[in-house]
């Protein structure tokens, strides 16, 4: 396997993911993954440390919608091209970064441990070409799932990047030192990856998991900060591309063959009043409600914490409380917040869910004792 930055505690290294061999889409094999090592990890030759294994979110890669080395360096925050009025309205210290957590360790705040990043696109363009704030044409996500149209991405962080990890790093390869977490289609993949393999993970973290059901399928998608930079018009028809490319992943990855937007049909108010319930029943498979109540023991043996912005605009508190709701039913402990916070309020899906991947990290490192 290639690595960059050999020395470097702030590596990329390029894993080739033999669960994705053979994938139905060409979907590179070759994967990147980003690990950050604590400061003492060459000085102290014999010690093992626990895993923290962080999943991105939608339209992004492990480039992107991650923790990078400083603040400058996130692409999904580019700071010099954010009006300084607008900059100013968001809590850049609360955004982690590489940096930030070397401060933290060195300084006794949390325990040293290894973080991992790997890369969950699909690698297929945005089906409306849409591009980033850097120009760059957005991409379309696998929500980490094994399915037949896209492939094992599943098997490609439970298999892959954990062997590879623990057999290239001084990891402390077992359940009890090793947590899940992530950000939107992060936080999904990280509900659904313990659903199925809870005998590899201690503890996860779903931030804002992006639970798309069949009830948003009319969700009216605006994020605050471009309707201030854009104006109200645009910032409705990014939403709209942004959410319509969702859903027509959801039918790639879930019910290629028989895809439920297509089928979708409205009365003269434009009310949906008919679907093909066999793509339906498709989506419904993947609920991760439907998924909890399939295998309800498996995370009974999970720390678990969920949480999300009361305003997130993306409709995901109402599938939090869901999930919540559920785990409340069948009797699984977990931790569950809905929290409002006035310095997410430009965008309070992404800098909610920035906000709180530290909280998240501490919680995971908790239970890795």
């Amino acid at each position: 396997m290639a690595k960059k930055g050999d020395g470097d505690r702030y590596r990329v290294d390029v894993i080739q993911a033999k669960s994705l061999e053979g994938n139905p889409i060409g979907s590179p094999v070759d994967r990147e993954l980003y690990l950050y090592l604590p400061p003492d990890y060459f000085e102290s030759k014999d010690k093992r440390y626990p895993v923290v294994i962080f999943l991105h979110g939608y339209t992004g890669n492990n480039q992107k919608m991650t923790i990078v080395s400083s603040i400058e360096d996130n692409k999904n925050l580019p700071v010099d091209l954010i009006p300084p009025e607008i900059l100013a309205q968001i809590d850049l210290d609360r955004i982690l970064s590489y940096a930030r957590l070397d401060e933290l360790i060195s300084g006794g705040e949390i325990e040293p441990f290894i973080l991992v990043q790997p890369d969950g696109s699909l690698h297929l363009p945005h089906k409306d070409g849409a591009k980033d704030f850097t120009g760059a044409v957005q991409t379309k996500g696998s929500f980490f799932v094994n399915s037949p149209y896209t492939g094992n991405f599943e098997d490609y962080i439970v298999k892959d990047v954990i062997d590879y990890v623990d057999a290239n790093y001084r990891t402390i390869p077992d359940r009890q030192h090793r947590a899940l977490m992530g950000g939107s289609m992060g936080g999904y993949g990280t509900l659904s990856i313990c659903l199925h393999h809870p005998e590899k993970f201690i503890a996860a973290a779903a931030l804002s998991p992006a639970n798309i059901t069949v009830d948003l399928l009319d969700w009216k998608l605006v994020t605050p900060i471009y309707e201030k930079l854009l104006g109200r018009e645009i910032a409705e028809q990014l939403g709209a591309s942004s959410y319509s490319d969702i859903l027509d992943t959801f039918d790639i990855l879930f019910s290629k063959d028989n895809p439920l937007v297509p089928s979708i049909k409205r009365d003269k108010n434009g009310k949906i009043v008919k679907w093909s319930k066999n793509a339906a029943n498709n989506w419904q498979k993947y609920d991760i409600n439907h998924v909890i109540r399939k295998n309800p023991k498996a995370l009974k043996k999970v720390h678990l914490l969920i949480n999300c912005e009361s305003t997130d605009e993306y409709g995901l508190t109402q599938e939090a409380r869901k999930i919540h709701e559920t785990l409340v039913e069948l009797g699984i402990k977990h931790q569950f917040e809905i929290y409002s916070d006035p310095k997410a309020a430009l965008s309070p899906h992404i800098l909610g869910i920035a906000y709180h991947i530290l909280p998240g990290i501490k919680f995971c490192l908790q239970q890795c004792t």
